[in-house]
């Protein structure tokens, strides 16, 4: 093994350990969110009632918006996610094109960059999501990235332009408008549900 060491991460909440590619593959099935990023197997707790509430709110309202006939789909967690930098994530929520889709189902896994994710902030993650994912995910092309606070009730959406992500912090009250998904608006208290 890559080290035998287990690391309670106590801020995060995330257990980390070091491992090989080939250990994470050989993880048993688990509907728990595990990750392989820069190396390290990342396991978090299962999300709480308000995290997935919001999830299905969120997946609800943009799969209304994704017509059915084009084939492009929408995804949930727990679904594994292979990244071209060899990194894997499971995203809240992601979004394939029909392409990608094909792909998938072609090699039983997903190995691209989604168009777009959504994340859902839990107390144990906020730095993994904000800081972590978001260089990975920016690194890696995703185009648009939703990042979903809870407590604050905010979505800040990240969209990316040349190679960069620009920010923008979308409270209750305001419209979010879909990048990838161009003419998805709804506010973000709709969104979020009560």
């Amino acid at each position: 093994m890559a080290t035998e060491v287990l690391e309670q991460a106590t801020e995060e909440r995330l257990i980390r350990r070091r491992a090989s590619a080939e250990e994470f593959w050989a993880l048993p099935e688990s509907v728990l969110p595990t990750e392989y990023i820069d190396g390290e197997i990342i396991m978090a707790p299962a999300p709480t009632i308000g995290h997935q509430s919001a999830s299905r709110n969120i997946f609800r309202s943009l799969d209304r918006f994704v017509p059915a006939s084009a084939a492009d789909q929408l995804f949930y967690s727990p679904l594994d996610v292979i990244l071209p930098s060899g990194d894997v994530v499971q995203p809240d929520i992601l979004f394939l094109t029909k392409k990608d889709v094909r792909q998938a189902n072609k090699q039983g896994r997903v190995r691209c960059a989604p168009l777009f994710v959504v994340e859902i902030l839990s107390p144990g993650s906020v730095s993994h999501d904000t800081i972590r994912k978001r260089d990975l995910y920016e690194r890696n092309g995703v185009r648009e990235y939703w990042i979903v606070d809870l407590k604050k009730r905010t979505v800040t959406q990240l969209v990316l332009r040349k190679k960069h992500y620009a920010m923008t912090e979308l409270r209750e009250s305001d419209v979010v408008k879909g990048a990838v998904l161009a003419g998805f608006e709804m506010t973000v208290g709709q969104l979020l549900g009560g």
